[in-house]
């Protein structure tokens, strides 16, 4: 009989591709991501059948808890600018507290290895967040724009605005601010 897996060695493995992948791109070796998490190489496909199926798994990790922490949103009561506030504000301090997990999901987003149906799994999380996004363009002269670019749009303008945030912290509120004002008068 198989021994069961262990959530611990599936997350060393996760976390060591993590800090692989923002350092070294999609090209971050097995047996590197292997010895960074303190087990054998054979173990990553132990977890994972294959490195595609380890950046699938990986991508929707970092998607997840993503969404999880912009998706605490404040009460239905609040207008939109204030919800789409507050979903700019978690994004981007998200994105400057995580730097690697930032790198590593930005890269694996524009990677070819990421399956469609992983891509459909994140946009399908991420639905009370696009909605916002929707609602909040839905006055201005994005109205009629397909919802994919214009959360493409928003996506962009919060990576732009959090790179200066992590290259500036001492004016990372400011840049936040700026951001969110330059974003909000584009959407509405």
């Amino acid at each position: 009989m198989a021994r069961p897996l262990s959530e611990d060695r599936r997350n060393a493995i996760l976390s060591a591709a993590t800090e692989l992948v923002a350092q070294q791109g999609l090209g971050a070796a097995t047996a590197e991501i292997a010895k960074r998490a303190g087990v054998p190489h054979g173990s990553v496909f132990t977890y994972f059948e294959t490195k595609g199926a380890l950046l699938n798994a990986l991508y929707l990790e970092l998607k997840t808890e993503l969404v999880d922490a912009v998706n605490l949103q404040p009460s239905s009561n609040d207008d939109v600018r204030d919800q789409f506030q507050h979903l700019w504000l978690t994004w981007t301090r998200w994105g400057a507290a995580n730097p690697a997990k930032r790198r590593a999901l930005a890269q694996l987003g524009v990677s070819d290895q990421i399956s469609e149906l992983s891509r459909k799994q994140a946009f399908q999380s991420a639905h009370a967040s696009l909605e916002l996004v929707r609602r909040a363009s839905m006055n201005g002269a994005l109205r009629d724009a397909p919802p994919y670019f214009v959360g493409a749009l928003v996506e962009s303008s919060v990576s732009t605005t959090t790179d200066f945030m992590i290259r500036q912290p001492e004016q990372a509120e400011r840049i936040c601010t700026l951001g969110f004002e330059a974003m909000w008068k584009a959407l509405n």
